[in-house]
């Protein structure tokens, strides 16, 4: 992931449909939690820093079912950015000169992810599904 161009499209489609912010912000936050040096410079490069801190001051929030919980997971993805060994510090003074920031940066945001509705999607059914119980494969067991 880290090596096709990917957070510029990510921020391209997060400010062309507003209303998916939340998804978007989540998938940020699960990306950098993977510590991809790449994905942080892609981040500085697009200036998605920046971007995030407009959003935790709630603009482009307003359409979002639970703005909570994507401040919250901007506030994660943008402390896994500071991790970063070889970015890390420039994400940090970009932060350090918002004002927004240091009234998010050390509240405690677990509270308000609630379990993700697209949590499910890429590990698979649960149950066995009705083409595999009619599978020519399975007919001579």
């Amino acid at each position: 992931m880290a090596s096709l161009e990917t957070i510029g499209p990510l921020m391209a489609g997060m400010k062309s449909r507003a209303d998916m912010a939340g998804l978007a912000c989540e998938a940020l936050n699960r990306m950098f939690q993977k510590e991809q040096t790449e994905l942080v410079a892609q981040a500085l490069r697009v200036e998605l820093v920046p971007y995030l801190l407009k959003l935790l001051e709630g603009i482009g929030l307003e359409t979002l079912e639970n703005p909570s919980a994507t401040k919250a997971q901007i506030v994660k993805a943008l402390k896994s950015m500071t991790r970063s060994l070889q970015y890390g510090e420039q994400v940090n003074e970009i932060l350090a000169r918002s004002s927004v920031w240091s009234a998010f940066k050390d509240q405690k945001h677990d509270l308000f992810i609630s379990e993700s509705q697209t949590a499910g999607y890429l590990t698979g059914v649960s149950t066995p599904s009705l083409l595999a119980a009619s599978s020519p494969l399975l007919g001579g067991l």
